[in-house]
This record gives structure tokens, sequence and C-alpha cells, in this order.
């Protein structure tokens, strides 16, 4: 079996990023951007009573806020966020989360565990361990 093949059959929890920024979806939306500024961050995962229920990317701000010419301050996260919450759980192997993403046509997958959000996994992310584990 080749090194790729062997990586792919990884579980997804083993290059998760685990606590995952989160945001509630009455926050303003300038309020996560600054968090995603400061973090270095893409994606911001939505969270209601203590339920992961969506997303919010760099593009939804670009095209749900910046775009339309919007006010980030006045603006809920509620009203700019993907949903429903694309997500896998954590024993599902790396080339699942590649597929899923690629089906999808998305870049981040929240990742699961008995229903509980436990990390966030990006394509990159997973990329990116291939190369650095070579």
């Amino acid at each position: 079996m080749s090194y790729v093949e062997e990586l792919l059959k990884n579980p997804v929890s083993s290059n998760m990023r685990t606590d995952p920024p989160t945001a509630s979806p009455s926050d303003p939306v300038a309020e996560v951007v600054l968090k995603m500024s400061e973090m270095d961050i893409g994606a911001v995962i939505v969270v209601e009573d203590g339920r992961a229920i969506g997303m919010i990317t760099e593009k939804d701000v670009l095209e749900r806020v910046v775009k339309p010419r919007k006010m980030m301050d006045l603006i809920q996260v509620r009203d700019v966020m993907t949903t429903p919450l694309a997500s896998i759980d954590a024993d599902k192997t790396t080339k699942q989360a590649l597929d899923l993403m690629r089906f999808k046509g998305i870049r981040r997958l929240a990742v699961m565990e008995e229903g509980r959000l436990i990390g966030i996994v990006t394509e990159r992310r997973l990329l990116e361990s291939a190369l650095i584990k070579r």
C-alpha cells in the first residue's frame, strides 16, 4: 500500500483542529470577522444552546455582507451563516472527508462525536498533513 493510501485511511480526527472557534447566531458579524482575523482562520462554527447549527466563512461575509455593502456591526451571524452545518463523524477516514468536501463543493467540515462538536477540519489541513508527514 502506498504512503498516500495509508494517509487517506487515517481517521479525520487525527488531523482536525480541536476546540474550534465558535460564535453565537446573535453575534454581530463584525465581531466574528475580528476573531477570524486575529486567529488567522477562515471560518467559525455557530453554536446555539450547546448545539453546532451552522458555519460562517470568509466567503459568506464577502458574498452576504461586503458585496451588498451591508454594515457589519448591524448584521447578525444568523443572517450570514451557512446552514445546515456540514459535518463528519470523527471516526470517518481522511478520504471520506475529502470526498464529502469535494461532493459538497466546500473546504471545511465540523467534526462530530456522538452528536457533539469536537473539532474542525479543512481541506488545506488534510492536504498539508500529507506533505508534512511524508
